[in-house]
């Protein structure tokens, strides 16, 4: 973030949603770089143009769903849980609970997903061989997203979007990738 002045946003509490169908967990104007949850996880590490385009979704002002995309180890994941902890209803899950809970039909966490406010998937093409399984969860979710949800979700994978249509074809990517896009660049945080 070096010299960058970083600037103050305000995240507020809503008792209804937003635009976007979302509410923020609690009221505070803090600078990025002093963004925390729980004391656990520094928010101010995910990059302030992110941050600027989460509360931008969130606002109504850009499209859901968010695929966020970028080379191993650059952020997303910890970006996700970020975002996920300063929204009052969202759920998370990675792709192989997501397969597991398809393959043993298990309707309790489809009600959990589908009510949500909002929902972070992690690991979108993640595995090296793509099964009918890894299909069917993702159209699935993405599926129940759009359809009880507004599309509010946000996808996370290694993959650029067109290598999502080679993984998923058309139809699922255009169900993952038809909002607001955004590739997560730099080193690897991991090996820093």
């Amino acid at each position: 973030m070096g010299a960058e002045k970083l600037p103050i946003v305000e995240v507020a509490a809503t008792e209804k949603p937003l635009a976007s169908g979302c509410r923020y967990v609690q009221t505070r104007r803090v600078a990025y770089d002093r963004l925390q949850k729980h004391g656990t996880r520094d928010a101010g590490q995910v990059e302030v143009a992110l941050w600027r385009t989460f509360n931008s979704l969130v606002s109504g002002v850009r499209k859901w769903p968010l695929y966020l995309w970028g080379d191993t180890g650059r952020g997303k994941t910890f970006a996700g849980l970020c975002f996920r902890d300063v929204l009052a209803n969202c759920a998370w899950i990675d792709l192989d609970r997501l397969c597991e809970i398809l393959v043993t039909h298990d309707d309790g966490w489809w009600r959990a997903l589908q009510v949500a406010e909002c929902v972070v998937v992690d690991e979108i093409g993640g595995r090296d061989n793509v099964t009918w399984v890894d299909v069917d969860a993702v159209k699935k979710i993405a599926d129940l997203r759009e359809r009880y949800a507004s599309r509010v979700a946000i996808y996370i994978g290694n993959h650029a979007p067109d290598r999502l249509k080679e993984i998923y074809g058309r139809r699922i990517f255009s169900r993952l990738c038809c909002g607001t896009t955004y590739e997560l660049t730099g080193s690897d945080r991991r090996m820093a």
